[in-house]
């Protein structure tokens, strides 16, 4: 009878999960970079910069000088700007 504890595979798939940009699984509201927020909007990197400088994405919360972050919660639409958009 072959042992899964000694599997490489098995130890892979079951410790170690393959991560993506947005780790949602681990913080119910993570912090994203300007990269993923504009992934997760499906827009290019100029495209969500310009948004936030016309004040359609909020402003982001600096950690560092040099890294601005955004709340997962922050980019999801509410459902009441979801109504008026149709």
């Amino acid at each position: 009878m072959h042992d899964l504890t000694n599997d490489r595979r098995c130890l892979r798939n079951k410790n170690f999960p393959e991560q993506g940009p947005i780790s949602a699984q681990r913080h119910p509201d993570p912090l994203l970079t300007a990269r993923e927020a504009a992934a997760y909007r499906r827009q290019g990197l100029s495209t969500f910069w310009r948004h936030v400088k016309q004040g359609l994405v909020p402003k982001p919360i600096y950690l560092t000088p040099t890294s601005p972050r955004w709340h997962l919660s922050d980019l999801c639409p509410t459902r009441t700007q979801q109504g008026s958009q149709a």
